[in-house]
């Protein structure tokens, strides 16, 4: 597999994101706005930075395949709780582990806080795809289908640190 790695999305980098979302407008079809835009991408890097997160490309080489959306700790509020908000790859790069790589690169940096206990993060209800990708990587669903403000419906997920017996 070729070798990934996830940066820090600059300013520079707006125009590579909006590609990554033109391509994962398959993925946007299942939400309120189906179509990506400028706009729809900096709001998301916005939201991202004012909620303490990172958002992050994800690189095969130097060709941006992906990005990453993650708060570290603290979130709302608890120093013990992590969220995974956003995973998008391009189709071309599915379905081959990076995604599950990339899941695994983001846990590491996450849990390398001893404090943070739990990683939680949604998918849409819509998206069976997902939830089986989530649900192998080892997130659980727990909750009923919440409708959101955006008119998704989403379930919540949630993995807990591992412990050693």
């Amino acid at each position: 597999m070729d070798s990934l790695k996830i940066k820090t999305v600059t300013p520079d980098d707006k125009y590579n994101v909006l590609e990554v979302y033109r391509q994962c407008e398959d993925f946007l079809a299942l939400g309120p706005q189906p179509k990506a835009s400028l706009e729809m991408v900096l709001k998301d890097i916005g939201e991202s930075h004012k909620e303490g997160g990172a958002f992050q490309g994800i690189y095969a080489g130097d060709r941006m395949i992906g990005v990453v959306s993650y708060i570290t700790k603290g979130f709302e509020g608890n120093l013990t709780n992590a969220f995974l908000s956003l995973l998008m790859i391009i189709p071309s790069f599915r379905g081959k582990g990076r995604g599950t790589k990339i899941v695994g690169i983001v846990e590491k940096e996450i849990l390398a806080d001893s404090r943070v206990k739990t990683i939680l993060s949604a998918v849409q209800a819509n998206n069976s795809d997902a939830l089986r990708f989530w649900e192998k990587n080892g997130y659980r669903i727990v909750s009923e289908p919440e409708l959101r403000p955006d008119g998704t419906t989403v379930f919540q997920l949630r993995k807990s640190r591992q412990t050693k017996s």
